[in-house]
């Protein structure tokens, strides 16, 4: 703890603990190893300083863009740099993927709620920019992330641990689809559809779970996180 001292008073400045160790050892090494200092960094990935030096003790963690920023920089490949996966000889050389990452459902509720139902299996996905038309129908994939489901409730449709694709763009209902929505400090992957008087029927596929309504003035009790666009099924083959 460093003691600063003002006037009169001593006051503690407390430091931050590292929350992002592994990351931060990553960053250093490819600092290193690539003669950027923390200034380049910093001006290379749009930060300050201050926070360009914060990466490099794993008190903060850049986001996407600046992920992609940095790893560019140090010629490797973002999920490289954030999770120490892929390998290190993915950045120029390759073609540009882009990266997706697991929705983190309590942290955008904002109210610190923890749900089983939504494993981290699958933490990062690397896409290849040139085919993300081919398998996407759009040409950009901007805040779309991913999430694993443990659960029958939306059986035979969506099986337990199928990999989902969310836009988090659509963060309010707009037409009948598959939402990831909080309601009741619960989080559920069903069906929104818009029925008469303003409310809202929540249905599941797997007719074992009864439908139902979330009236006009509880509206205000719905977050939602995004709507389901593309589904990779998740199943493991046994051969040996």
């Amino acid at each position: 703890m460093t003691i600063i001292e003002v006037g009169c008073n001593l006051l503690p400045m407390v430091e931050e603990t590292p929350k992002y160790i592994d990351f931060s050892m990553r960053l250093n090494s490819l600092l290193k190893q690539n003669d950027v200092s923390v200034s380049d960094l910093a001006k290379s990935s749009g930060v300050t300083y201050e926070m360009a030096r914060r990466y490099t003790l794993g008190t903060a963690k850049p986001r996407d863009e600046k992920m992609l920023r940095i790893a560019e920089k140090l010629n490797v490949g973002p999920a490289f740099l954030d999770y120490g996966v892929g390998g290190e000889n993915t950045g120029h050389a390759d073609k540009p993927v882009v990266t997706l990452r697991q929705l983190e459902v309590f942290a955008s509720a904002g109210n610190g709620f923890i749900n089983a139902e939504f494993p981290a299996l699958i933490s990062a996905i690397e896409i290849p920019q040139d085919r993300i038309y081919e398998l996407f129908g759009r040409s950009s994939l901007e805040g779309v992330k991913l999430i694993n489901v443990d659960g029958d409730s939306m059986m035979p449709t969506l099986c337990p641990r199928d990999l989902l694709f969310i836009d988090t763009k659509i963060d309010h209902f707009n037409g009948d689809g598959i939402y990831v929505f909080n309601f009741e400090d619960s989080t559920f992957v069903k069906r929104l559809q818009k029925v008469k008087g303003r409310k809202l029927c929540v249905l599941s596929d797997n007719p074992k779970y009864p439908p139902f309504e979330i009236e006009s003035h509880e509206m205000g009790e719905v977050y939602i996180f995004g709507k389901l666009i593309k589904q990779l099924p998740f199943k493991f083959n046994d051969f040996a």
